[in-house]
């Protein structure tokens, strides 16, 4: 009886039968889309966040620290992609003498980087002129001394003798900013502007150039450690993101408690991102809930609109003998018929937006190398 029962349903209200089970399927859709949307988003704001820091920690080292002490303890305090030893010097100026007339510029910075560093760590450096290998100005100090490759640059070391380099390139530095940034300052101090002069050496040069002005002024010279962590294992949201890498920046500090000090630009990043995460996940809730619930009303007008027909189509039926709990047995069965074939759509419509909208959350932006 409930199979002839459904086989004629199937002849005769078919349309409706379809218009109900579609209603049903784009309910469930849209619930499943309301909940990977979110995720999905959060994970993409999270990957663009990793992906603009080209340096995720700066370790200021104190004189005298053992540098294989502190990469040691880096590795075991989180999952370390790459390390790189950077030098920072002072200089009292630069001098360059181009078509008979000298150019000087007022202080600067001179840093000491490894042979690799701007192919390990990309968009920290980008070549505008010359070649990668050897003595590199930035763009600035290039312009203030009027010098391009090949000419001659004079750093005037403090307490000591200036010394005199080639120019093998020309380079800009986009995250200028973070790499000059005062390690160690308490939260809510003023940053520091960057250096106006810039001159960057090889790390064994700068180290034969500056480790004598470490002797006789070791506040003018500083080492830190660059590290870029493993992002794979990284939480695909912000909070947890800004979570993990936070914790792991608490367990070195107290690994390095008074040989180091720590600068988590990507937990400061993570930061700024979390906030504008959970706004988007607030968003996208109230866009979508709306939607949800129209699909859900049009889904009960679509199935009240053979209101009138079932109870005539019942009355028939308990005219010719039909008991109470046999038409409880129809209902059932068209209902479980009508909500499996809308369940099965809508979780299989469901399952295509999340599998559309998921791997562009998993792969983040490529950075140009150096």
């Amino acid at each position: 009886m409930i199979t002839l029962w459904l086989w004629g349903l199937l002849n005769r209200r078919s349309i409706r039968l379809i218009g109900v089970a579609a209603g049903i399927a784009l309910t469930m859709a849209l619930l499943g889309s309301l909940s990977a949307v979110p995720s999905s988003s959060s994970a993409t704001m999270t990957a663009r966040a990793i992906a603009g820091v080209p340096v995720d920690w700066q370790i200021q080292l104190v004189p005298g620290a053992d540098q294989e002490v502190l990469s040691k303890a880096v590795a075991a305090a989180a999952p370390v992609a790459r390390q790189q030893l950077v030098g920072y010097a002072d200089a009292s100026g630069f001098e360059a003498t181009v078509e008979g007339t000298v150019q000087s510029t007022g202080p600067g910075k001179v840093v000491g980087l490894p042979p690799d560093y701007g192919s390990q760590l990309p968009g920290q450096l980008r070549l505008l002129l010359g070649k990668a290998d050897g003595v590199l100005v930035a763009q600035q100090t290039a312009a203030n001394l009027l010098t391009t490759v090949g000419d001659t640059v004079t750093i005037v070391r403090p307490g000591l003798q200036s010394v005199q380099v080639v120019v093998a390139g020309i380079v800009d530095l986009p995250n200028q900013d973070q790499m000059f940034q005062a390690v160690g300052l308490p939260p809510g101090a003023a940053p520091q502007a960057p250096p106006d002069n810039v001159v960057l050496l090889p790390i064994d040069l700068w180290r034969r150039l500056f480790d004598p002005q470490a002797a006789v002024r070791p506040d003018s010279v500083r080492l830190q450690l660059h590290v870029t962590l493993k992002h794979a294992d990284f939480p695909h949201d912000p909070s947890g993101a800004y979570t993990f890498v936070t914790q792991a920046s608490h367990n070195l500090e107290s690994r390095i408690a008074g040989s180091a000090t720590v600068a988590n630009n990507l937990g400061a990043r993570l930061l700024a991102v979390r906030g504008d995460s959970l706004y988007a996940s607030v968003l996208v809730l109230f866009l979508g809930l709306p939607g949800v619930l129209l699909a859900a009303l049009l889904t009960f007008a679509v199935a009240q609109s053979g209101a009138d027909r079932r109870r005539r189509e019942q009355a028939l039926l308990r005219t010719r003998g039909a008991s109470l709990g046999l038409l409880m047995q129809l209902a059932a069965a068209e209902a479980i018929v009508v909500g499996g074939l809308g369940a099965g759509l809508g979780f299989a419509l469901a399952l295509l937006l999340i599998c559309w909208v998921s791997p562009a959350s998993s792969r983040p932006p490529r950075m140009t190398p150096f």
